[in-house]
């Protein structure tokens, strides 16, 4: 690996080549602006898209600009040179950084996900009259409302309000957060397409084969996320005591509600049988020796970890949160209600229902619904193949590079 350090005006700039290849001068230069390479869905979602770009390699010059220096959680393909600025977390700061270099490379395309890198680079694409993409990959109003409130939730959502309607194109994950950045974002209809998240199948499939890391229940459910109050472990752990589902419950994933998680959990007597496992290097390892995947949250964009549960076979039980899942599963819990929606591929719960989830982790406990889903599961799982969705992703490029 290459790596080459420049000054922008007393700023450092690492830039790392991952591959010497030698690009031609006619080659159109796309740069893809995000907050890091952590262990997240817009994370994986683009290394997939870049992993994709087959024939048009030789057309496309690919940069990844990093906003802020933190370490990778997973790795891209060769082709690709990373910057690495220092951000620090800020908007203004990443704001800064990022004019001065889009400033000085001036790109073909810049291309951005998650809402800093949307706003940051909103802003100098405008200024610096470049061809920009924002892909939007949660269910922003809700995300926001789930974290904020007041004068703060206000002045939060002001920016992407602000500059997301500006964009010349954005990208929503799922057509609920399109949606959502039409009514509540004033993105115009005719700036906006839904293109789902890219699943590399096979991958997703082999590793699943591997030796997991940990030793592992002999019978388990699994969740998978972020420990934040919007994923609602707290809502599942109580549920899945109250179903008195006879295996255990693994949640992997780190957070900030660990510990209020870890004072639940013994409070309950349940430490031997619900596991806080953290991070995994390979996730589908774990997954693919669950008894099914259960998904409690509050809000999603396009959920991730739900379908690379299904691409392992892996029956769903999940609530009916504002996007994502019920397009995913094909159904609609009615809200308020304890009742089940058997979905078309897999039970949807209303949001915050433990007795409801509770009755579908019971249901799943039935070895005939379960393979019914487990079989409809890896059914609906071939819709999001990576060769199909990342092709749509580099149509919209090559349109908008034209």
């Amino acid at each position: 690996m290459k790596t080459e350090t420049a000054a922008l005006n007393g700023h450092e700039i690492s830039s790392e080549r991952l591959s010497d290849g030698k690009d031609g001068v006619s080659k159109q230069t796309i740069i893809f602006v995000i907050n890091s390479i952590g262990f997240g869905g817009a994370e994986r979602a683009l290394s997939n898209i870049l992993e994709a770009i087959g024939a048009r390699a030789s057309r496309y010059a690919v940069r990844v600009v990093l906003l802020d220096r933190l370490p990778d959680a997973r790795s891209l393909p060769e082709y690709v040179k990373i910057d690495r600025l220092d951000s620090r977390g800020s908007l203004w700061r990443s704001i800064y950084l990022l004019r001065k270099f889009l400033r000085s490379h001036r790109p073909t395309l810049v291309v951005s996900l998650l809402v800093r890198a949307n706003v940051s680079t909103g802003l100098v694409a405008r200024w610096h009259n470049l061809k920009h993409i924002a892909c939007e990959r949660m269910h922003l109003s809700s995300h926001l409302d789930g974290r904020y409130s007041g004068l703060k939730r206000i002045l939060v959502g002001l920016a992407p309000r602000v500059i997301y309607r500006h964009i010349p194109l954005m990208l929503g994950v799922s057509s609920g957060v399109s949606k959502d950045l039409v009514a509540k974002f004033g993105v115009h209809p005719d700036h906006i397409r839904t293109i789902h998240n890219p699943y590399n199948l096979d991958a997703i499939r082999l590793d699943g084969q591997a030796q997991p890391e940990i030793d592992l229940p002999g019978s388990f459910i699994i969740a998978v996320g972020r420990l934040e109050p919007s994923k609602n472990f707290a809502q599942l752990v109580s549920a899945f005591l109250v179903s008195e589902t006879k295996g255990d419950l693994v949640i992997m994933g780190e957070g900030s509600s660990r510990s209020a998680l870890e004072g639940q959990i013994r409070a309950a007597g349940a430490s031997d049988r619900i596991h806080l496992i953290g991070y995994m290097r390979n996730p589908f390892a774990i997954i693919s020796r669950a008894d099914y995947f259960v998904s409690s949250s509050l809000n999603e964009g396009f959920p991730n970890a739900m379908v690379e549960a299904m691409v392992l076979g892996k029956a769903v039980v999940a609530t009916d949160c504002p996007s994502g899942p019920a397009e995913i599963l094909v159904g609609t819990a009615k809200p308020g209600s304890g009742t089940i929606c058997e979905g078309e591929f897999g039970l949807l719960v209303p949001v915050n229902s433990v007795e409801a989830m509770a009755a579908a982790m019971r249901s799943m406990n039935n070895a005939v619904i379960r393979r019914k889903y487990e079989e409809r599961a890896a059914q609906r799982a071939e819709d999001f193949a990576l060769i199909r969705i990342a092709d749509h992703y580099w149509s919209v490029f090559d349109e908008m590079s034209e």
